[in-house]
Formats: structure tokens, C-alpha cells, sequence
């Protein structure tokens, strides 16, 4: 199985990053690179087992399912349901802590996932750039409220 994990610093409480974050309906206003994000059915976007679709800038369509949400641990898990990108047994975790030092948040992405061999260091790098480029995007947000 291999493993994605990438964290960064966002200069903000996360009384204030987290209710960003957990809405999966409104992903499109932070990442990037997704140009449109809905719930199937106009559903709840925080109950666990609603289908997000999410239409990257690229055009592709990824369609993930909420399978854990915590507001209370501040973190949500999501696997694919369908992938421009041919992983199995898929799941990944977002979570935002409060730094003690300050008004601020850690925030961190896992990824574990299994993919043909041929593509795995072609998928890690991705990842690990896209995740990060996402963390900037969220913290620079923040900072642009301030």
C-alpha cells in the first residue's frame, strides 16, 4: 500500500479552517484545481456516505464518498468512487489541529492507496504536489483575510 502524506501551517485558528474544509460542496472555493464541486442528489455534504463530484480545471471528474466526518476531531475521510486515475482500495483523511503556539492550524492530508507498479512514483508525485499546492492555496486564503 502505498502512502501520500502532506501537512503544512495555515495562519489561522481552526475554529475558522475547519468549517472550510468540511464542506465537501464547496471545495471548488479553495482547491485549486477543481473547477466545480456538488453533491449527487443536492444532498447533505457533511453526511457520511454523500457522493461529492468534483470537475478539475483540466475537465476530469473524480466522484468520491464521505465514509468519515468529526467535526468534534476536526477530520473527514473520503474514497473514490470513480478516477481519472486507476488506484484501488483508496482512502484518504483530512484533519485540521489547533497549534497551542499561536492563532494557528496544522493542517494535514494522507492519501493510502494501491496502483499498478508501473505508475505508483509517477502517482506520488502528483499527489504530493497537489496536495501541496492545495494546502498553499488554503493558506494563503487565510491570509488574504487577514
Amino acid at each position: 500500500m502505498l502512502r501520500v502524506f502532506v501537512s503544512g501551517v495555515v495562519d489561522a485558528p481552526a475554529e475558522k479552517v475547519w468549517p472550510v474544509i468540511r464542506r465537501s460542496d464547496a471545495a471548488a472555493d479553495w482547491l485549486p484545481f477543481v473547477k466545480s464541486s456538488l453533491i449527487e442528489d443536492g444532498g447533505d455534504p457533511t453526511r457520511v456516505g454523500c457522493v461529492r463530484v468534483l470537475t478539475q480545471t483540466n475537465g476530469e471528474v473524480l466522484r468520491e464518498v464521505l465514509v468519515a466526518l468529526s467535526d468534534a476531531k476536526r477530520f473527514y475521510s473520503y474514497t473514490f468512487v470513480s478516477s481519472p486515475v486507476p488506484v484501488r482500495n483508496h482512502r484518504t483523511t483530512l484533519r485540521v489541529l489547533p497549534i497551542t503556539d499561536g492563532d494557528r492550524s496544522y493542517v494535514e492530508w494522507l492519501s493510502r492507496f494501491e496502483i499498478a507498479p508501473e505508475h505508483e512514483t509517477q502517482l506520488v508525485e502528483l499527489m504530493n504536489r497537489n496536495f501541496l499546492n492545495d494546502l498553499r492555496s488554503l493558506a494563503e486564503r487565510f491570509r488574504n483575510e487577514s
